[in-house]
């Protein structure tokens, strides 16, 4: 994971140098003294060209805490990055529209009643705002810092999908119109219900004998019902109208890039090189 040499500084003051090679969630003086570090003399920690030192889960991708008695600097030569962000939860499916009824067929010469209209389809909800991206370095101590290329905050999560819009209804049929023969009266159909997800039946009844008209057929999805037909004195009531589409919720936002340090204080930066995202 890493190599690991001890060196003098100009004067003859020692120090511990050791390469910190591409992981998760690391912590840097826990580094080090896996390296062989005796926990006294300064440290310098380099991240290699190449490599990269992410934030997995909810995780700091490098964290710098604990005791450094003669300091220590991190040479950054590769990518720090914190974890992306989650996704926003997709929004909930509308509702579906109630089927239109079938209008009552006609008695006795009258004529049949008309279908009623679907229901409308009911709007998607509004998708959840993606999470905000994951922390680069958390400095608890105090670190000179040489970032020679890249550190970042983590990708913000992506916004939820607005959710689905409700199937549209049927309008119901309208009833047949009420026959009438001498004294004799024939009734017109009951008119179908318009199509529902749920069921709902679509043909309309029939006529009655003496000359009563047929019902009409509720309406498919969207579509208006079909008028019923005449009796032989009078006319057939009308369809009910189709109900109205709903629609699809709208994304939800993408979440804000994360931190690329918390306890800037604690840091002396040599160089600045890319930093992206917020400082805390």
């Amino acid at each position: 994971m890493f190599a690991a040499i001890n060196s003098l500084l100009a004067g003859g003051i020692p120090e511990f140098n050791f390469d910190l090679t591409t992981g998760s969630n690391l912590n840097l003086r826990t580094q080090a003294i896996a390296a062989g570090w005796g926990g006294t003399i300064k440290v310098i920690a380099t991240v290699p060209s190449g490599n990269t030192i992410s934030g997995t889960g909810v995780s700091t991708a490098l964290t710098i805490d604990g005791s450094f008695p003669n300091g220590v600097t991190l040479i950054n030569r590769g990518l720090i990055q914190g974890y992306t962000g989650t996704t926003g939860t997709t929004g909930t499916a509308g509702t579906n529209g109630a089927a239109g009824g079938g209008g009552a067929g006609g008695l006795s010469g009258n004529a049949g009643g008309n279908g009623s209209a679907g229901g409308a389809a009911g709007n998607g909800g509004t998708g959840g705002n993606g999470g905000t991206g994951g922390l680069a370095i958390q400095a608890s101590t105090a670190v000179s810092i040489n970032n020679i290329d890249t550190i970042s905050g983590g990708t913000g999560g992506a916004g939820g999908a607005g959710g689905s819009a409700g199937v549209r209804s049927g309008g119901g049929g309208g009833g047949g119109g009420g026959g009438l023969t001498g004294k004799s009266a024939g009734p017109g159909g009951a008119g179908g219900a318009g199509y529902s997800v749920s069921g709902g039946g679509p043909y309309g009844g029939a006529g009655g004998s003496l000359g009563g008209g047929t019902g009409g057929t509720g309406g498919t999805s969207g579509n208006a019902g079909n008028s019923g037909s005449s009796g032989n004195i009078t006319g057939g009531g009308a369809g009910g109208a189709g109900g109205a589409a709903g629609s699809a919720g709208a994304s939800g936002s993408a979440g804000a890039t994360g931190a690329y340090i918390a306890g800037n204080s604690n840091v002396t930066w040599i160089a600045n090189g890319t930093r992206i995202g917020t400082a805390s």
